[in-house]
């Protein structure tokens, strides 16, 4: 029999959780660090400019990613500086050590368990995403429309000129830093990028996200700003807004003559989300998605974040998710048809009380599970990884009449 104060403990932190997740989805948008420049940037060409010139995105995401950029462009005195020439290979040797260490075996799991379904789905949903590209588009390197959804700010892209000789090698290091987490851990902190990506490295994650889309060897077509309106339609928004609500980037591979987009959506997925419809409106308007659930902090397994977990299991075709996504027995077996991965492990603190026995004892039947081949999401490097893919079931045949 177990002890009364491990219960009371038990409680405790479950009590202390809970405070900080009501928080969290409680919190007004004016308590949040506001995005509010106070001139036009220098690379608009006025206050009522939408879009970020594609050329400055291009740019800056190679000059941040590591890659060495034009003869004639605007970083070329800085890139022959030591603290970028030292910068640059970091870069290098940390991509090359995760393409052999993870993605390889990533992109091995993809090409094993996913490429083959055929969902009907035109577009990927990734709640709860913060920046992280790496993942999506290694799991999903065929979606045409991306969706984004999460609540950190957008933040602005700095002209070339607010890079100087004199503060480079600080500025890089502070970058170094602020992708760090995806590459050791395969997620982002919260805590971490609250810190970095509002004011230490950068005012927003855009510019990340524009250094993962050409890191991984896509081409940018065109950046926006914007705003889902009430009729859950994305419309273009001034660069001046005192909050980024969304981006639209249009991308694509060499190749390609066609680009994809990727929305981005500044957004609280709990009572917001339930009592402001035009968002749920824009996912509907995209069709079924694929969606990619992982490292949520189980905020799904949370009565606040009842409505986001409804628009998932209604508006998905098929899930692809860790733990930290829709609970297990909420993926009813006459609609899902749910595979496993790896071994599932308990949770870490402080999500302990999120351990799920009944996908315990489902990863335990023989035979069930697969390989899965990587680490992923929180334990990394610690404990096993695990991943569940739900494919909705097709709608059973009606029975025949019974004619007597």
């Amino acid at each position: 029999m177990s002890h009364p104060s491990f219960h009371l403990q038990n409680f405790r932190r479950g009590v202390v959780l809970l405070a900080l997740l009501m928080t969290l989805a409680a919190t007004a948008p004016g308590q949040h660090r506001l995005n509010t420049p106070q001139t036009v940037p220098s690379w608009a060409s006025g206050p009522n400019d939408t879009e970020v010139p594609t050329q400055l995105c291009m740019d800056t995401a190679n000059f941040l990613g590591g890659i060495k950029g034009r003869a004639d462009g605007p970083f070329h005195a800085l890139e022959d500086t030591a603290a970028w020439k030292a910068y640059a290979d970091q870069w290098d040797k940390t991509w090359e050590h995760a393409k052999a260490k993870q993605f390889d075996a990533v992109d091995s799991f993809q090409k094993r368990e996913l490429s083959s379904i055929k969902s009907g789905s035109n577009y990927m949903f990734y709640p709860f995403s913060g920046p992280d590209i790496l993942y999506a588009q290694h799991f999903f390197p065929n979606a045409r429309l991306s969706i984004f959804v999460a609540r950190e700010d957008l933040g602005d892209i700095h002209a070339p000129d607010f890079y100087t000789t004199a503060n480079i090698a600080h500025e890089l290091e502070g970058w170094r830093q602020g992708v760090a987490s995806i590459f050791d851990r395969t997620f982002f902190v919260t805590s971490e990028m609250d810190q970095q990506f509002h004011g230490e490295v950068s005012n927003g994650i855009l510019p990340l996200m524009l250094i993962f889309l050409v890191r991984n060897g896509n081409v940018l077509d065109y950046v926006r700003y914007g705003k889902i309106t009430d009729d859950g339609d994305f419309v273009p928004e001034s660069i001046l807004s005192p909050r980024h609500h969304a981006i639209e980037i249009h991308y694509r591979e060499p190749a390609e003559t066609q680009s994809r987009i990727l929305y981005y959506v500044y957004a609280d997925l709990a009572g917001p989300y339930a009592k402001d419809p035009s968002l749920s409106k824009f996912l509907a308007k995209q069709g079924r998605a694929d969606t990619f659930i992982k490292s949520a902090s189980f905020l799904l397994h949370w009565q606040q974040f009842a409505a986001i977990r409804k628009t998932i299991l209604e508006n998905s075709n098929l899930i692809l998710q860790d733990d930290t996504g829709v609970p297990f027995k909420m993926l009813n077996p006459k609609e899902w048809q749910v595979e496993l991965f790896g071994t599932y492990s308990h949770p870490d603190k402080p999500f302990v009380n999120q351990w799920q026995p009944d996908l315990d004892t489902a990863f335990k039947e023989p035979g069930r599970a697969k390989t899965l081949g990587f680490v992923l999401g929180y334990g990394s490097h610690r404990r096993p990884s695990s991943l569940m893919l739900a494919l909705r079931q097709p709608p059973a045949a009606p029975q025949p009449a019974n004619n007597r």
